[in-house]
């Protein structure tokens, strides 16, 4: 159940209007169910109620043999077209949401035209990745940002495959990890520090930090420096911090000066003017081939040059 509300919780936050639409459709299906439940009952006691003949058949009324023939129809195409409608609500939804290149779906390669340098994050809700067609693909991909580790103990299904894969096929890598925010921080770098092997040329370690504390904004970044603190100890480097643009401003800016920044806001580059950041998440629509799901998009504010920058020696 642990799992499952965290599971929740974060696919909340990162893929709000995905997850509030499924939420709504699930809402309103249960509406309809409810409807249908009390329409059924009341119509079966006002049936129960009327004049019947020897063999139990309603008699006379709209209830007679022939209306309730024709009522069954019209019940039944009912019944087919909302299903229909259903099917094809759902069909087109998982389609533009859900899936990238699969059922034939092509390349959007105008989503990665741009001046900065582009590369993808990926996580196991990505599934299986068929990493040499990502190898192959007509996206300019020159570095992949891996979900590893969620809090204290949680582990990214698929980061082994995906961090081993990244490597062989020569993206620069980095790996990320998820800050549950009720949980100890000493704890969830442990948890990073136990899966992570971060070699020559893979990013600097980088935090995930989107979710507010139950515990106070002060407790929130007093785990987030903490943190930071044990990778910039173990590591020999300063950390990256990845964020919501609206939660950096409000939460984390001004406590987190001097850390790298990679910062997510899905509504255009020109809602980054007028702050000083490294990297911009900038799309979850992206499609590539190989991965069978939309994947994040990013770019880099830098040359290739500076990229390396943040890479480990």
């Amino acid at each position: 159940m642990k799992n499952l509300y965290f599971f929740i919780l974060e696919y909340s936050q990162v893929h709000p209007i995905r997850f509030w639409a499924m939420v709504s459709i699930l809402v309103l299906g249960f509406i309809l169910a409810l409807l249908l439940v009390w329409f059924l009952l009341k119509r079966r006691r006002r049936n129960s109620s009327l004049p019947r003949d020897r063999q139990g058949n309603i008699m006379g009324g709209s209830f007679s043999w022939k209306g309730r023939v024709i009522y069954k129809k019209i019940h039944l195409i009912h019944v087919f077209v909302l299903g229909l409608v259903s099917v094809i609500f759902v069909w087109n939804y998982s389609s533009s949401q859900l899936f990238g290149t699969k059922f034939g779906g092509k390349e959007n390669l105008w989503i990665s035209e741009s001046n900065y340098i582009f590369g993808l994050d990926v996580s196991h809700y990505q599934g299986k990745i068929r990493w040499s067609e990502v190898q192959k693909s007509s996206h300019p991909i020159e570095y992949i940002f891996i979900r590893s580790t969620m809090g204290s103990d949680g582990k990214d299904k698929r980061f082994k495959e995906n961090w081993k894969a990244a490597k062989q096929h020569n993206f620069i890598r980095g790996a990320y990890h998820y800050y549950r925010p009720n949980e100890n921080s000493a704890e969830q770098f442990q948890n990073y520090k136990s899966v992570v092997r971060l070699n020559s040329g893979d990013f600097i370690p980088i935090l995930d930090v989107e979710v507010e504390s139950p515990y106070g904004r002060d407790n929130l970044r007093k785990g987030v420096l903490n943190w930071l603190r044990l990778a910039e100890v173990t590591y020999g480097v300063k950390p990256m911090i990845y964020t919501g643009l609206k939660f950096y401003q409000d939460i984390l800016k001004g406590h987190v000066e001097g850390y790298p920044l990679w910062i997510a806001a899905y509504s255009g580059k020109h809602r980054l003017k007028g702050e000083n950041w490294d990297f911009h998440q900038f799309t979850e629509r992206v499609r590539v081939q190989g991965i069978s799901h939309l994947v994040d998009g990013n770019d880099f504010d830098g040359s290739l040059e500076d990229l390396r920058r943040f890479c480990l020696d």
